[in-house]
């Protein structure tokens, strides 16, 4: 072989090998929020001047790539991401840039914290919501903040997030701007919010906005999807729930938006037999919530929109001669006005009405009972928002016109009707102004700070006076950037809230009565110092806080909640203190290649003190959860098949649990152990998911979930009642524990299509 054929020889090996580590890819580029293909998207190959362009399908096809390639996705109106060829599918879904919406903001939030000035902001999309593993068939964008750190559910079968040591009433939660009281189907295993119709939304347990007031421990932004190019639908039939979402362009300048869902837990009920779960036995319940808004355009530079949304809940059980109903749910009807006067300034003003609902009756006890209640806010909203290159400013004011009934009780004994006086309506208003401004200090430093100002006003009833209270609630957030992919942050606040939640823990029961503050009983104020630290690297993401909070003149019950059902002056069994909440939060997040992991860890203490209980020492609350931890796992195994592990541990919550009934004065006078003395078993269960995507065929796209709940079938306490030996006739009646639990090991088929 001569010199030249060698040549040749090499230069056809060389060529061969290039050739065979070449790849050609295609794809369709869709827009998460609608689901539909994106045309003119420029895809190109970085550091390179080869690229393409999707057509009206969406679709893109690049030949002759080398493995380690890197495309860019870029369009006008949309983030750019860029991707590696080898994690490229059939679908690839990019997202709209929130800053070039007509909406008005404070922040501009990402899943990135070194982007944030404030510690543990977080803003989600739909893009974050479909990378959750299903929960009974559902991708719940509320189960999601429960997987970051410092935040839990109260307990199966419980409602309300607990929130670096407060309850459930120290979170506000907006629609569209709009107040919910509740945000809990099935006392949280089911969110009250439809993630179907979900845009985005952001969460904050530090460092709020001062546009935001009323609440001591979060802040949860949702809002619903925005105007469309045309319609699409989405949705999902399942073995025990289904649901459907429209967004349906109308015209040019009209679009409607629809939702729909509903559970049919009792088709399970055969399968379930005689147990203690809330399936088994004589017991029903199901779920339903649906959504209406309505959105036009009214010139180039306004918008409105017309909303309606509704939510229910029913629970009935008669097993063992009992009677037990609990119904609980929300109604919001609002509209939004969005004007934009130039490019720097714009305003919003929005004016609704919120309503709540809650009812449960039993005669668990010798005496037969049943309790009202009921929330009501009508609200006003106007503020302006200047967003300059230099500094973000945003001023505005506030009106809410609130009405609650906390208790209306009817009770009987032996037949005989109970008389329960004094069982009124409270209402009060408070009016606010507030000012934010988000600025860069220095190179390295960004500062957010912001001031609230707040009157609270209640009118006179026969248990409470005319008051008139105020507030001035300042918060400071600094960052300091301490490298490109580090930074320390650094938050205080001060917050004030009017009304004070009291729970009937000792009956387990998602049952809250809510008072207003008066002279006597006054509104609840929070300060809270958060230090945090993120790194970021690459695929890896660190996130760290430590926060100290106090409360006070926050208020307990004193006899008990169920002894409170039949008192004539709710204001006389409660009592005033404070509690303390203390912990280390720590979230990391990594991918590697097809597999993402994300694990949050949180080890806190809450405590309370108050002069009349426990004889002046400090006890753990009942939303006490020293240790939390949550894990997700996601994997593509394929370009059609995703696999999903879901894990959560966390401390039974605290509960007080009464010894005997005594019969004085031929009333029912329940005995209780030491505040909080029994706490739950810790609850943990892990979830598994499989799901396969069918290949989209025109415009059609599907995909197939199969999720087992509670895998190795853990006996998770529902709610833990009590049951008596004796009558009313008897002096001293017994009392006896008795724990049911909710879902057993529970597989779920779901069909999810969009169209």
């Amino acid at each position: 072989m001569n010199l030249s054929m060698v040549k040749c020889f090499f230069l056809f090996f060389c060529l061969s090998c290039t050739l065979n580590a070449q790849k050609n890819i295609q794809s369709f580029v869709f827009n998460v929020e609608t689901n539909l293909p994106i045309s003119n998207v420029s895809v190109k190959v970085k550091n390179s001047n080869r690229g393409v362009y999707t057509n009206k399908k969406g679709f893109f096809s690049i030949k002759g790539l080398t493995s380690n390639t890197v495309l860019i996705f870029d369009k006008i109106g949309f983030n750019k991401i860029e991707l590696p060829i080898n994690e490229i599918q059939d679908v690839v879904y990019i997202t709209s840039d929130i800053g070039t919406l007509d909406e008005v903001v404070v922040s501009s939030f990402s899943s990135s914290q070194l982007k944030q000035i404030a510690p543990d902001n977080i803003r989600l999309t739909q893009n974050d919501i479909r990378k959750l593993p299903f929960i009974l068939g559902e991708k719940d964008v509320i189960k999601l903040i429960q997987y970051t750190p410092g935040v839990q559910q109260a307990s199966e079968g419980q409602t309300g997030l607990l929130v670096r040591g407060g309850n459930g009433s120290m979170n506000l939660t907006l629609l569209d701007n709009i107040y919910i009281h509740n945000t809990a189907h099935l006392g949280g295993l089911f969110s009250a919010v439809n993630s179907d119709f979900v845009y985005s939304l952001d969460f904050s347990k530090s460092g709020f906005d001062a546009a935001y007031g009323g609440r001591l421990s979060s802040v949860t932004d949702l809002q619903t999807l925005k105007k469309t190019d045309s319609t699409y639908f989405n949705g999902s039939i399942g073995l025990l729930a289904a649901k459907l979402t429209g967004n349906i362009k109308l015209n040019k300048n009209n679009n409607l938006l629809v939702s729909g869902r509903r559970t049919y837990l009792e088709a399970f009920k055969p399968f379930t037999g005689d147990n203690n779960s809330i399936l088994g036995g004589k017991k029903n319940y199901f779920l339903y919530d649906a959504l209406a808004k309505y959105t036009s355009k009214i010139t180039s530079k306004s918008e409105v929109s017309i909303e309606a949304y509704f939510t229910r809940d029913n629970f009935i059980d008669r097993t063992k001669g009992r009677n037990r109903r609990l119904e609980w749910g929300n109604f919001l009807l609002g509209a939004n006005f969005n004007h934009r006067y130039s490019e720097v300034v714009s305003s919003t003003t929005t004016v609704s009405n919120s309503n709540y609902e809650f009812l449960f009756s039993d005669d668990e006890f010798p005496f037969e009972y049943s309790a009202t209640s009921n929330f009501n806010v009508f609200s006003i909203n106007h503020n302006f928002l200047w967003n300059t290159p230099n500094y973000l400013f945003k001023l505005g004011v506030a009106y809410n016109l609130n009405n609650t009934l906390p208790k209306k009780v009817e009770a009987k004994v032996d037949q005989v009707a109970l008389g329960i006086s004094n069982q009124e309506d409270f209402n009060f208003t408070d009016v606010s102004l507030f000012g934010d401004i988000e600025l860069k200090l220095t190179k390295k430093i960004e500062a957010k700070t912001g001031l609230r100002l707040t009157t609270f006003i209640t009118e006179e009833n026969s248990l409470v006076d005319k008051e008139f209270l105020y507030s001035l609630e300042p918060r400071v957030s600094i960052k300091y950037n301490f490298k490109e992919n580090q930074a320390f942050k650094f938050s205080y606040q001060r917050l004030s809230q009017f009304i004070h939640q009291a729970s009937i823990d000792a009956l387990s029961l998602p049952a809250d009565f809510f008072v207003v503050s008066t002279k006597e009983i006054k509104p609840q104020i929070s300060n809270q110092l958060s230090l945090g630290y993120v790194f970021e690297q690459g695929n890896f993401q660190l996130n760290s806080a430590l926060y100290f909070k106090n409360v006070a003149n926050y208020t307990e019950f004193l006899n008990g909640a169920v002894n409170n059902l039949f008192s004539e002056n709710i204001y006389e069994d409660i009592v005033v203190g404070e509690f303390n909440s203390y912990g280390l939060e720590i979230g990391m997040s990594k991918k590697l290649k097809r597999l993402t992991a994300q694990v949050s860890l949180t080890l806190s203490n809450t405590v309370a003190k108050f002069d009349e209980i426990n004889r002046g020492g400090y006890f753990r609350t009942t939303f006490d959860r020293p240790v939390n931890v949550n894990s997700i796992l996601h994997y593509q195994l394929t370009d059609r098949v995703e696999l999903g592990a879901l894990f959560l541990f966390t401390s039974g919550q605290n509960y007080t649990r009464p010894s005997d009934i005594r019969i004085i004065a031929e009333r029912p006078i329940i005995n209780f152990e030491a505040k909080n003395g029994s706490r739950y078993p810790s609850y943990h269960r892990l979830d598994l998911s499989c799901t396969y995507s069918f290949k989209p065929k025109g415009k059609w796209n599907s995909k197939l979930n199969l999720t087992v709940y509670n895998v190795y079938n853990r006996a998770n306490p529902f709610q833990i009642t009590f049951q008596t030996e004796g009558n009313a006739n008897d002096s001293v009646i017994e009392v006896n524990e008795n724990t049911e639990t909710l879902f057993p090991i529970l597989p779920t088929l779901n069909w999810i299509f969009s169209f």
